[in-house]
């Protein structure tokens, strides 16, 4: 949960520090630069995500978890060190890749631990 939880804010992260990025890249003062940046991510992330699925159904999905995690980690880093756009450009697709391979291949191994009957534990509401 807690992956999954840092892997959506990681998505929306540029959105909030796009004031600070402008400063040392000036050229995402342009809306359209910006758009593309934001955009490259959804295309790369929405095409690789059929692919994936299959690609967790035919692989050790523990390890392609932990490889997602590991590539994702570095183009985090990566990013928080890019200094122009071209660079930041590629590492938001690379990013989008690594993400697309996380989510089919948690949600499967989820779905694998709960094949039987799942125990429900009741609702506390406060």
């Amino acid at each position: 949960m807690g992956v999954a939880l840092l892997n959506y804010m990681d998505r929306q992260m540029l959105s909030t520090m796009r004031d600070a990025m402008q400063i040392d890249i000036p050229v995402l003062q342009s809306a359209e630069t910006f758009g593309v940046l934001m955009a490259v991510f959804l295309y790369i992330y929405g095409i690789m995500s059929p692919i994936a699925g299959i690609v967790a159904d035919r692989s050790n999905r523990k390890w392609l978890i932990v490889g997602s995690l590991f590539v994702w980690s570095a183009v985090t880093y990566g990013m928080g060190m890019a200094n122009d756009y071209p660079t930041l450009l590629v590492l938001r697709a690379i990013m989008g890749f690594s993400e697309a391979l996380y989510i089919p291949t948690a949600l499967s191994l989820i779905a694998d631990y709960h094949t039987g009957k799942t125990v429900h534990l009741p609702l506390v509401c406060i």
